[in-house]
Order: structure tokens, then sequence, then C-alpha cells
């Protein structure tokens, strides 16, 4: 029998495996013995006669541990807690479902922060009852232009649920050639290298960052990039923190430079005093990199790994 050891512990709840995931697993893999490892010490225990793992990151060391190993599953979809380089026997599966869930946060930014909801809310806590005449600039989303920076399987969630506003959509990446335009894009929505990305930025209404945080990412959206944006623009990042200069989007808040941003994500994290936007502004909303919170997390995660761990195996 074959051994799969998992080790997906985790602080937040809907990102740890529980019991009835281990039930799954056994009941879907019979020809698996699966292994739940609580701790790091039985994790590493349990390795060197595992097959396949689940678990959230990886060391390069461990693969001397785990001779027999064939497979790697993670839940993450950024590669930031794996090593770049492994054994050639190992394949890595990371998880490709979080747009499900990233798209509705997106979406509740957009609605909340064009439509009046955020800054109502903040006038109620301040004790307003009736704020008609102080909510600032709302305005609808419908047949605005969204501008994506990446185009991976989050992005093609997000515009799913971005279409049915008739929001257009114009989205970058690095090789627009080999890029799989979604399925929901209409004749008006495009794909482009980066090269055109500084042309499109002064017709973006909301600028949606999803990138990975690899060293060709960072600081993306700097002070100069910023400059391009119209004052009406909205900052939205779902990817990874490291993409934008930070000191520079705190300076366009501060200026009214744009209208404002919503970020999911930062350069450092967790956020501290330390951090520029962590000053409390009425033109940011930030998430403590929740996007993708939910309860079915570890349910999609297992919708895929059992499919994909049975692929090529005896």
């Amino acid at each position: 029998m074959m051994r799969l050891v998992v080790f997906q512990e985790n602080t937040i709840p809907c990102f740890a495996i529980e019991e009835r995931h281990i039930r799954r697993l056994r009941d879907q893999l019979p020809g698996f013995e699966v292994c739940w490892c609580r701790t790091e010490e039985s994790f590493h225990q349990s390795l060197p006669k595992a097959v396949a793992a689940f678990t959230w990151r990886w060391e390069e060391a461990w693969y001397d541990t785990a001779p027999n190993l064939r497979k790697i599953a993670t839940p993450a979809a950024g590669h930031d807690f794996f090593p770049p380089v492994k054994p050639p026997q190992v394949q890595i599966h990371h998880g490709s479902y979080h747009g499900e869930f990233m798209s509705e946060t997106l979406l509740g930014m957009m609605l909340a922060f064009n439509r009046g909801i955020l800054p109502a809310y903040r006038l109620q806590l301040a004790g307003d009852l009736w704020p008609r005449t102080r909510l600032p600039d709302v305005r609808s989303i419908r047949n605005t232009h969204a501008v994506f920076l990446g185009i991976g399987h989050v992005a093609a969630f997000v515009a799913a649920v971005l279409k049915p506003f008739g929001i257009r959509i114009t989205a970058f990446c690095r090789h627009p050639v080999r890029a799989a335009r979604p399925a929901c894009f209409d004749a008006g929505d495009r794909i482009l290298s980066m090269d055109a990305l500084d042309a499109v930025l002064p017709e973006t209404d909301h600028l949606v960052l999803i990138l990975p945080g690899d060293t060709e990412t960072d600081r993306l959206l700097d002070a100069r990039r910023i400059a391009l944006l119209p004052k009406h623009a909205v900052i939205y990042n779902i990817g990874r923190g490291n993409c934008i200069d930070e000191a520079a989007l705190a300076a366009a808040l501060d200026s009214g430079a744009i209208r404002g941003a919503c970020l999911d994500v930062f350069a450092e994290e967790p956020l501290t005093d330390a951090s520029l936007l962590a000053q409390d502004r009425t033109n940011l909303l930030r998430l403590p990199h929740a996007s993708a919170f939910d309860p079915a997390y570890m349910d999609r995660f297992l919708d895929e790994a059992i499919p994909w761990l049975q692929e090529g195996l005896p």
C-alpha cells in the first residue's frame, strides 16, 4: 500500500485539514495509507516511506528524507512556500480553484467602494444617522473599464463575475500569445503585452492586480505608473503585495491623485504599524490576505488533488 502523508495544519480554520477531509481521503483512495500528521515532527517521521504528500509548504532538504516521493499537492496557488529546485521524479500540484472565492471578494470590494456602502458604514460608525449629503462620488460599475495585471486562472474567474455588469476588460501578461483567453471575453476584451500597459493606464477605471510574487513583479506599479491613472481610478490588489510601490500608493491616496485602493495583500505581512498603509484612510479598504477565505476551501482542494494524485500511479 502506498503512503500519503498529510500535513496541513493552519491557524486559519478554513485552511486547516479536518477529520471529515481525512475520512474522504481514506474512502476515495483505498490504495493509500493516509497518515494524518498534526505536527512537523510526525510529518518528518512519516516522509521516508511516503509516495505522496499534501502540505502547505516544503523545504529543499526534505527531499533527502523522502526517497520514494513522487507527488506533492499544496492548496496554495502561489509558489512562495516551495523551493525552485526539485528532483525530476517529483511532480507538484498547486491549487487552481482560488478564483471561485477571490472573484466574489473583488466584486464585493468594487461594489462597497463605488456604491457608497463603505463610506456609509464609516459615517455610521462616526454616529451620523442620515448621511445622504456626505456620501462621496457614488457611481455605477456598469460599462466601466477594468485593467487586469495578470491573466491566470484567478483572473478567469474574476472576469466571469465582472462581465455580467458589462465591464470591458484589458488584461496584461508577459506572453499574451500563450495566454488562454477566458471564455467570457467578448470582442471588446483584450490580452496585451506589458509593453502596452502605460498607454492603457490613463483609460482605466479599475486596476486589478492578480500577479504572482516573483522578482519580475517587484514594484511593477510604481509612482510613475500610478501617476498615469485617471483621478477616478481605484486600485485593487488580490495577488501579491510586492507588486506595488507602497510609498507611492500612500502618497497618491493622501493627495487624491487616485480615488482609492482596496488591498488584500501587502509587501510585508502581517501588516504592522510601520507600514505606510497602516494609517486609516477613508479611501483605503484593507483585508488581511483573506480574499480566498471560505468554508469550502479544503473541499475544493481535495476535488482537485484526489484525481490528480491518482493519475500516473499504480
